[in-house]
């Protein structure tokens, strides 16, 4: 009982990188498919398709074909299909149309029309023409699935709207729906008929949403937004695809949608106890690809259920008991067109389905993980505040990281580091074996990382290549890599060749240095672009913050901490630092401090007051940090409020292969020590950042979202988040338009101009950039009203932020859940996001010079002078972040040249009888261009003469005789007065 929702028509038209292709959507389109092909990929190239709600990437590992996600015609139209980043070509082969679709007689037995509008685009949803061979009840009985049931607590209903989707596929040519329920966190069973392709063309064209409801009166609900996930593939069924109907009892298959940690609604529980007769059940399904509908009714014994109305587009679904579990399902068959009316429908059994998922979940699985590090020549550079070098502190990161990984767990590590080339320095091994190899013995500061030295350029494209040389092929592990780099890359091979290759691993990043060090956009995009999280260290302690924090996102739950103290020459010991274990595992106490002569170290305390057993606990010390693995319960206590100071510990020596302490070691006098402390848990929630755009502009709202959930899905309550935000206050292109362009440095490890006179700002200020930076708080929403994706409660919190990208530069985020009742926990998220400069038509100053005629038309040269809409100068050096391309009927004649004062000029003729004034159209990448001009108009056909009506005007204004350059209409108001009594007939 799929339902037919829209048509499939071939297309077959191909673009390049050159030239991308603009769809037009047929008329009455709600949706579109695309089925994308010919793939022809290099370099770092990817097909990119607007979606309306998000953006489709597919890069040259994704193969020579896809389906995209459904298509959101009301938002993005036409469809833009492009190839960036690299060449390549790709053929538009089909595209999948969901409309409403007339099927026969609509309102007979089998004849219906459909109103598949997903994206609910009108104010008012229009119930569609059900067919009636399942119809028990005239009219129908069913509800919008917000409309409250007799017998079933509201809050049950709620869960089970929100877990119960519809899937969306190609299906026998054309476009059809069925429904389905979402049974862990991101497996979804339906109904085997709904995807009974032998070639499984109706599993790769597939794709779910669980936000296709109304509200109670079939509006749209307020804040409504419809995101679809993409079936990743078939991951246990009741028997294969064979293109048929298939019994009753096998008539069930589980797929993988490919989503965020968090960004789907809680799964729901599938009973082990039979259906008894008089139990009150009730059904949640979308009957002919409409929103989604429910149903309360009495269970009346037998196989078979009754009295309750379906239709087409049902099948897949669950039936429900009082508490939200699912007691039958999916649906498989029901009455025919031949005999209407028999109102009974068969579901297939559960029990098969609890066999297939019923294993105890399988442990976490192990990661490779290979340190990607930088040792280009500017590593050798002092790290702020002062003192030791980049590749000192960096070195130290890199060695809590490696000695925070677990031995026995499986995972690997190994290492790559690169300046002007990358080596092999370490293929993934066990980490028993490989730590030793890459730190040494304590306080870890030998072994390959610590034999590292700086020298040379930076190709971090060459880190990443050889990174993913190095996984071993053939494994069933994770796959990840950390980079560390300091600076800009300057050769080949670059990023952007070795991205398509990444697939699925998962790239986090750390850039090390002020924005005139790194390049914040480029390395923010890849790490949201591959699952990562891109932070930014400004010193060494940071740096050793955020390689501790790394570590907490790949291989443990969570993490909590606060932001950084000072421990000062006066104290003895700090105020103790309190949080909160509820049901944890195991807790790893991570303190670092920023100077190796003043070694701190942590006084644990249990919820009774009791001091930590040390014997009991796991205790490392390196040159700058320390950490203290407690498995839990630690002496019978687990959870409550732990709690810990930090003092100064004796300085630790190695002699003869053994740990020694010197007491005496600090006789020149206590002085203040700067230091942090992360809290990495095992076990309970974990708060994730999900991602956003590509790149960020000024002036683009900023949807910092988060989820908070138990690795079953399920999220704590209740809970609150709150989340910082840490941004600039001066533009990087306003402090370089202020100090002039300084010429690129052409040392071993280059930079361009920009970024030059930046470093050297930077050097006349101290060693940073003279930004001040500033602060806000605001609260994180769970609610449906503030873009986070669902109406009710689901674990992702949002609060969309419209006004914050003012100022191009980096903006540091860190995102604080409290959750719990009864104990109280908190998680925290910290991520960073690079805001580039937006250049908006109506700041950027055009103004045309040089003008000469010439056979057929006119001569001269516009001069751009860009800013974004708050008035940022973009500056000079940067004329390779945007492209200018001609307005029609406007050539240009040279390629765009940098003034060295924020302006830029490109040769430009144009015949005036065809349009008004030269103009260009500027080009930002993952942003729609903009139009610029000296009058700030579009192109257009001159105004046809007028020499004699302005002569009269002149003459009017008592200005006869005057030679006018210009006229401009300001303004118009005309009040006439008739006195022809006729003009009112």
């Amino acid at each position: 009982m799929t339902h037919n929702l829209g048509r499939l028509i071939l297309d077959g038209r191909t673009f390049d990188q050159a030239g991308g292709l603009n769809l037009t959507p047929a008329a009455g389109a709600r949706f579109l498919i695309l089925h994308i092909d010919a793939i022809n990929l290099s370099g770092g190239a990817q097909v990119t398709v607007d979606l309306g709600y998000g953006t489709d990437v597919f890069s040259a590992g994704a193969g020579d074909n896809f389906w995209t996600r459904p298509i959101d015609v009301a938002a993005v139209n036409p469809v833009p299909l492009r190839i960036s980043g690299g060449n390549g070509s790709a053929r538009l082969r089909a595209i999948g149309i969901g409309e409403a679709t007339t099927t026969g007689s609509p309102g007979t037995p089998c004849g219906s029309r459909s109103n598949p509008d997903m994206f609910l685009h009108d104010a008012t949803y229009l119930e569609p023409d059900y067919e009636t061979r399942l119809r028990c009840h005239n009219p129908f009985q069913w509800q919008n699935a917000a409309v409250s049931l007799p017998g079933i607590p509201d809050a049950v209903r709620q869960r089970v709207m929100a877990a119960t989707g519809i899937i969306v596929v190609i299906h026998e040519g054309h476009v059809s729906s069925c429904t389905g329920t979402l049974i862990a966190p991101d497996l979804f069973v339906t109904a085997r008929h709904c995807l009974n392709d032998p070639s499984g063309e109706d599993v790769r064209s597939g794709s779910v949403t669980f936000d296709y409801h109304t509200d109670a009166a079939g509006g749209r609900p307020p804040g409504h937004a419809t995101r679809f996930f993409k079936v990743m593939g078939e991951v246990r069924s009741g028997g294969p695809p064979t293109g048929s109907q298939p019994g009753s009892s096998i008539d069930w298959v589980i797929v993988r949608l490919d989503a965020a940690p968090g960004a789907l609604p809680a799964p729901l529980e599938m009973r082990a106890t039979a259906l008894m007769n008089g139990e009150t059940i009730f059904t949640m399904h979308h009957p002919g690809g409409a929103a989604k509908k429910t149903q309360a009714g009495i269970h009346s014994g037998g196989t078979s259920i009754t009295n309750f109305d379906y239709a087409g587009g049902s099948s897949g679904s669950a039936l429900f008991d009082v508490n939200g579990r699912l007691v039958r399902g999916p649906l498989s068959i029901g009455g025919s067109c031949a005999s209407p009316g028999a109102c009974s429908v068969t579901y297939a059994p559960i029990e098969p389905v609890r066999a297939a998922l019923g294993t105890p979940p399988p442990p976490p699985v192990p990661m490779d993980v290979m340190v990607v590090f930088d040792r280009s020549g500017s590593m050798a550079a002092a790290a702020p505040p002062a003192g030791r070098s980049k590749l000192d502190e960096a070195q130290d990161a890199a060695a809590l990281f490696v000695r925070l990984v677990r031995d026995g767990q499986g995972d690997r590590l190994g290492l790559v580091t690169f300046s002007s080339i990358a080596d092999f320095v370490r293929h993934p091994q066990a980490a028993a074996a490989a730590k030793p190899l890459l730190v040494g013995p304590p306080p870890f500061t030998s072994g390959d990382i610590g034999a590292t030295t700086a020298g040379g350029a930076t190709s971090i494209g060459a880190g990443l290549g050889n990174a993913l040389l190095a996984f071993p092929s053939g494994t069933p592990n994770g796959r990840a890599i950390l980079l560390l780099s300091d600076g800009l890359q300057n050769t080949p091979p670059m990023i952007e060749e070795i991205e398509g290759a990444l697939g699925a691993t998962r790239l986090s990043v750390v850039g090390f240095g002020s924005d005139a060090e790194i390049d914040g956009p480029l390395l923010s995009r890849v790490a949201r672009q591959h699952g990562g999280d891109f932070t930014r260290a400004i010193d060494g302690l940071s740096l050793r913050k955020f390689f501790g924090l790394n570590f907490g996102n790949i291989f443990e739950a969570g993490a909590l901490g606060d932001p950084e103290h000072i421990l000062k020459g006066s104290q003895r010991e700090s105020e103790p630092h309190r949080f909160h274990v509820c049901g944890e595992e195991r807790f790893t106490l991570v303190l670092g401090w920023d100077d190796p002569a003043t070694p701190l170290q942590a006084n644990i305390r249990t919820p009774a007051g009791n001091a930590v057993n040390q014997k009991l606990i796991e205790i490392e010390y390196g040159r700058s940090w320390a950490f203290y693995r407690v498995p839990l319960p630690h002496n019978g206590e687990r959870d409550g409020e732990w709690w810990f100071t930090v003092s100064r510990a004796p300085i630790i020596t190695v002699a003869g292969g053994e740990a020694e302490s010197d007491v005496n070691a600090q006789q020149d006098g206590p002085r203040d020590v700067r230091y942090f402390y992360l809290i990495l848990c095992d076990g309970g929630p974990k708060l994730t950042q999900l991602g956003g755009p590509r790149r960020v502009y000024t002036g683009d709202a900023i949807d910092p979202r988060v989820g908070l959930h138990y690795p079953n899905g399920t999220t704590p309550r209740p809970a609150t988040v709150e989340l910082t935000i840490t941004g600039p206050q001066v533009a990087l292109g306003q402090l370089v338009s202020a100090a002039g362009l300084r010429p690129p440095d052409v040392a071993a490890d280059a930079v361009g101009a920009f970024r030059a006179t930046l470093q050297a700002i930077a050097r006349e200020a101290g060693g940073a950039l003279p930004v001040g930076r500033s602060s806000i708080t605001v609260p994180l929403f769970d609610d449906g009203d503030h873009d986070d994706g669902a109406m009710e409660p689901d674990g992702i919190y949002n609060h969309r932020l419209t006004d914050l990208t003012k100022v191009e530069g980096t903006y540091e985020f860190r995102a604080v859940a409290t959750f719990g009742e009864g104990c109280r926990a908190t998680r925290e998220a910290h991520w960073s996001i690079h805001v580039e400069p937006g250049i908006d038509p109506g700041c950027t100053k055009v103004t045309l010079v040089d003008i000469s005629e010439q056979p057929g038309g006119r001569q001269g040269t516009l001069v751009i002078c860009p800013c974004d809409r708050y008035g940022n100068p973009l500056g000079p050096g940067r004329g390779d972040t945007f492209t200018v391309t001609p307005w029609p009927g406007v050539t240009i004649d040279g390629g765009l040249r940098d003034r060295g004062d924020g302006c830029y000029s490109v040769p430009v003729s144009w015949d005036p009888a065809v349009v008004n004034e030269p103009g260009v159209v500027v080009g930002q990448p993952d942003r729609p261009p903009v139009v610029v001009s000296p009058t700030g108009g579009g192109p257009g056909r001159p105004c046809p003469p007028c020499d004699d009506a302005a002569e009269k005007l002149l003459d009017c204004l008592g200005l006869p005789g005057v030679d006018v350059k210009r006229a401009r209409i300001k303004s118009v108001n005309v009040e006439i007065d008739l006195d022809d009594c006729g003009c009112g007939k």
